[in-house]
């Protein structure tokens, strides 16, 4: 009978008040600046508002990808090996390959954390002129836990460093029974995977290239035009025409609506059994720009 694997988490307290406060912040600023954008009638500031719309969704992603990568982060110890999950990452390391692991405060040197690492997501590489390479996947720089391998050195901040400690020290001796093969999963696999799948590659850039062509279209349009007929009163009586600037919100909504199912479509693609739902999302993601294609020609063709 398989021994069970002994699971611990990070520190997560002060990284999910950050994040959650950070998305929320975020998600605010972009409500407010949407509802300007709506009802500015002149040129210059709804161009104005959009941009900033577009600046304040921009650390969007990267603020929930944080997030969720601190939700579902754990690590795992059998007398097998370690298993890393962090976001998108996954690392499956034999416990054969572990040389020694130690508290970072208990070696004679300091270690340099990753550039724009916060409480929460301590995340990415950095060389050290003993170790070599070290793979940061923590959330607490002052907890951490050094992992080393024949190849490099892992980073991590389980809350419970001593049940950590003697959960490994406790698979080390009684040795592995059935040795697990080292696996690596990440982001950047992921990209070298769905590049590599020719219907997964197809539909996201049909995605992409409908959305530019979208946004090519209306840039051409605006110039030619100083109002369009974008609005409708409740009885379908088109109301007084708003400034033509005001096209340029289906690109990019359109934009916005395919980062989001693209990242959708990511998440299903590498999870086992879901392929067919990535495809379909990615799919999805053409109906809104070729949606938008057929409301600006029927605008363009409308008189001013």
């Amino acid at each position: 009978m398989a021994e069970k694997t002994l699971e611990f988490v990070p520190v997560k307290r002060q990284g999910l008040l950050l994040f959650s406060g950070g998305l929320l912040l975020n998600l605010a600023a972009l409500g407010w600046l949407a509802f300007q954008t709506m009802l500015q009638q002149e040129r210059g500031f709804f161009i104005l508002y959009l941009v900033a719309a577009v600046v304040v969704f921009i650390p969007l992603p990267i603020i929930l990808y944080r997030l969720v990568s601190l939700l579902r982060a754990k690590y795992g110890v059998d007398r097998d090996g370690l298993y890393i999950q962090w976001g998108l990452r996954t690392e499956d390391i034999p416990l054969a390959e572990i040389e020694w692991v130690r508290h970072a405060g208990d070696l004679p040197y300091s270690l340099e954390i990753p550039p724009l690492s916060l409480s929460g997501s301590v995340v990415g590489t950095k060389m050290h002129a003993d170790l070599g390479r070290i793979d940061f996947i923590a959330s607490d720089k002052d907890g951490l836990l050094l992992v080393a391998t024949r190849k490099q050195v892992y980073a991590i901040s389980p809350r419970d460093i001593k049940g950590f400690m003697n959960a490994f020290n406790r698979s080390a001796e009684l040795g592995s029974i059935a040795p697990i093969s080292a696996k690596t999963s990440r982001a950047d696999f992921l990209l070298t995977s769905l590049l590599r799948d020719r219907t997964a590659r197809t539909l996201v850039l049909a995605g992409i290239i409908l959305s530019i062509a979208l946004l090519l279209m209306v840039s051409f349009i605006i110039p030619t035009r100083q109002t369009i007929p974008l609005d409708f009163n409740p009885a379908s009586q088109s109301m007084d025409p708003t400034p033509a600037e005001q096209l340029l919100l289906l690109p990019v909504l359109s934009l916005l609506m395919l980062s989001a199912d693209i990242a959708l479509g990511a998440y299903l693609y590498r999870k086992q059994g879901f392929r067919m739902a990535a495809y379909l999302t990615f799919a999805s993601s053409l109906i809104l720009p070729l949606s938008f294609f057929l409301l600006v020609i029927l605008i363009a063709v409308i008189p001013n």
